[in-house]
């Protein structure tokens, strides 16, 4: 596994260890979730130690070269294998760490605690998707494409935003999503002015803008998209304000290419909009990275000169937000690849009316 080398290429010598508690850098390492245990990589060997709770499963389920060793105790088990393996420093995480939990570990444990360096690397390997990583994340955006399609048919004046919210949850989950990708949100009419409005009892009506910001969850990975439809008609404002939005889109995803920054990308559908004169309606970035968080790195903004490379998933999604009267986002995951990034989504942007 490339990634592990990776962690062993990070390492000074070989009496020194990496060790991983954060849960999802856990699963990043050894491909199996647990709420609790660790990842210990040395110059020679990897090992996730697991509790009796979770060592059947992952028997089963984490591929070689990593080890599982099984725990009582994780300190003290941790202890014993750096005393084998003639540890004397560790590498922690210090952004997935709490100070108290720091503390713990360097009154706790034989080998010199150091947090400097690890997850930033970490981090940077994380910001490339391997094959079966992006896979996992297609996967959960066609299951939510698919309880997209079906819950239109049930968007019609009458029927509440929470309601909407809650069959597609529902829908999602059978058709294979773990879980929601985060929040739902499934907002009407005024609502739509709000960038993370809330479902509630407000009820669908004619000519409304209904946006819907869903994802799912499929073996840990998520998905993230937008679409903002009208209910029986749009006025001519409201397809106006689509066309911009639309527009300063697709010219974020024609910037999203290797060797850009996540800054290109951001000025390229903020540009637009500005020139459109709506630039002060459109008030968050245009994206950020997506894998096993919702939002990863690199956040997709006018001052975050990362260089985007291939294998990155960025999502793309401008917006328009007038307030009390409706707001309009659009929202695509993309694939970093050469001169043109894949859209991983397959619905159309163009406007739907319902």
């Amino acid at each position: 596994m490339l990634k592990l080398q990776d962690l062993r290429d990070f390492l000074p010598d070989d009496r020194s260890a990496v060790l991983v508690t954060g849960e999802i850098n856990r699963r990043w390492l050894s491909g199996f979730p647990a709420s609790d245990g660790a990842v210990v990589i040395t110059k020679t060997r990897s090992v996730l130690m697991i509790d009796f709770r979770y060592f059947e499963a992952a028997q089963k389920s984490v591929q070689p070269p990593m080890e599982v060793v099984r725990c009582t105790r994780l300190i003290d088990d941790l202890n014993r294998l750096f005393l084998q393996e003639n540890i004397q420093s560790v590498y922690i995480e210090d952004e997935t760490v709490t100070v108290a939990y720091c503390s713990e570990l360097q009154a706790a444990l034989i080998p010199e605690v150091l947090t400097e360096g690890l997850s930033a690397r970490i981090n940077e390997l994380r910001l490339i998707k391997s094959p079966a990583e992006t896979e996992k994340i297609i996967t959960a955006q066609r299951i939510a494409e698919r309880a997209y399609y079906e819950v239109l048919n049930m968007l019609r004046p009458g029927v509440t935003e929470r309601r909407i919210a809650l069959e597609l949850e529902h829908l999602i989950k059978l058709y294979g999503g773990e879980r929601v990708a985060f929040d739902l949100i499934c907002i009407t009419g005024e609502n739509t002015s709000l960038p993370h409005g809330v479902p509630g009892d407000r009820v669908v009506k004619e000519g409304d803008f209904f946006t819907f910001d869903i994802g799912a969850v499929y073996d840990g990975y998520h998905s993230d998209m937008t679409r903002t439809v009208a209910v029986g008609s749009a006025s001519d404002e409201m397809r106006m304000i689509y066309d911009i939005v639309l527009q300063a889109h697709l010219k974020g995803a024609d910037a999203a290419v290797a060797g850009s920054t996540a800054a290109d990308v951001d000025i390229a559908a903020r540009d637009y909009i500005e020139s459109c004169g709506y630039g002060e309606y459109f008030g968050h970035s245009t994206g950020h990275g997506v894998g096993l968080e919702i939002h990863e790195a690199p956040a997709v903004y006018k001052t975050n000169h990362t260089v985007l490379r291939d294998n990155m998933v960025i999502t793309v999604e401008p917006g328009i937000y007038l307030p009390g009267k409706f707001g309009v986002r659009i929202e695509d995951m993309y694939l970093v690849k050469g001169a043109q990034a894949v859209d991983l989504a397959e619905i159309p942007k163009e406007l739907t009316i319902i």
